[in-house]
């Protein structure tokens, strides 16, 4: 008979694929997929959102490896690399005493997170997102959602990079439009590349 027993099937990043293309845009455009672990918290129960430490209205926090992301009056979306969506949710949970009313939920497979870095970054953003991307007006602790090339995205600042220079953006989008959005941003990105070999020096 048969063994029935199998290797566990490990996690498909929706954007594997277009990791070679990404690099390629460098080092004018820094573009890279970096998924997260991600739950979403809904409650109005002030003991939670003390807790768990959730952001105002339209903001993010960070702290350590984690972000936590304002998504509506009763709901955040938290994230953290490196490990599984299952551990995150136990972990989240465990953070929680006297709290009620509370919905946690795993999240890490709905959306993928992309990193947009370097010196065109916010241009690039601009040719398809109608928010200001200027520091005074989307600064360091702000979050959004909008659209980016009609595709629904929420939008921070990812805290590394000179905010004028260099500035460096967490761009969340669903699964099922990651590939559409990454073929757009590459698309997006195609001018500022001058060459091929000049795009990996």
């Amino acid at each position: 008979m048969a063994d029935a027993t199998s290797a566990p099937l490990q996690p498909v990043s929706p954007l594997t694929r277009w990791r070679d293309r990404f690099s390629a845009l460098a080092p004018a455009i820094l573009l890279a997929e970096s998924p997260v672990a991600q739950v979403i918290v809904r409650t109005t129960d002030v003991t939670a959102i003390a807790q768990l430490d959730l952001p105002a209205a339209c903001q993010v926090r960070r702290a350590d490896d984690e972000s936590a992301i304002w998504l509506g009056p009763d709901e955040w979306l938290l994230c953290r690399p490196g490990v599984t969506g299952h551990d995150y949710l136990a972990e989240v949970a465990s953070r929680l005493t006297d709290a009620t009313g509370v919905y946690l939920m795993d999240a890490t497979g709905q959306r993928t997170r992309l990193l947009l870095g370097g010196p065109f970054a916010t241009t690039i953003l601009a040719h398809g997102c109608a928010i200001d991307l200027h520091p005074q007006s989307f600064g360091p602790d702000e979050a959004a959602q909008t659209l980016l090339a009609q595709a629904g995205i929420i939008l921070h600042r990812n805290g590394t990079g000179d905010e004028e220079t260099d500035p460096q953006f967490a761009v969340f989008v669903r699964s099922s439009f990651a590939d559409y959005l990454a073929h757009w941003l590459v698309d997006a990105s195609v001018e500022y590349v001058t060459s091929p070999e000049s795009a990996r020096s």
